[in-house]
């Protein structure tokens, strides 16, 4: 006996874009969680030099990884 099953129709393009907009998301948040590493090796002098506090850097180096907008 055969089980016919039926499937929706799936427009391609708009796949293709949900896919697209998934794989940026995931590159922004990877190049968050890189600069926020960066931020975390900082000495005062140079979070001075790009015009943060040693307050601002925890705060940015403490949010979540996909948190990528901006405070």
């Amino acid at each position: 006996m055969l089980l016919k099953i039926r499937v929706p129709f799936v427009d391609v393009n708009t796949l293709s874009y949900a896919m697209r907009h998934c794989l940026q998301r995931l590159r922004d948040v990877r190049q968050a969680v890189q600069g926020r590493r960066a931020l975390a090796t900082m000495d005062a002098r140079m979070l001075a030099d790009i015009g943060l506090s040693h307050a601002e850097a925890e705060a940015e180096i403490n949010r979540k990884p996909w948190d990528i907008g901006p405070r």
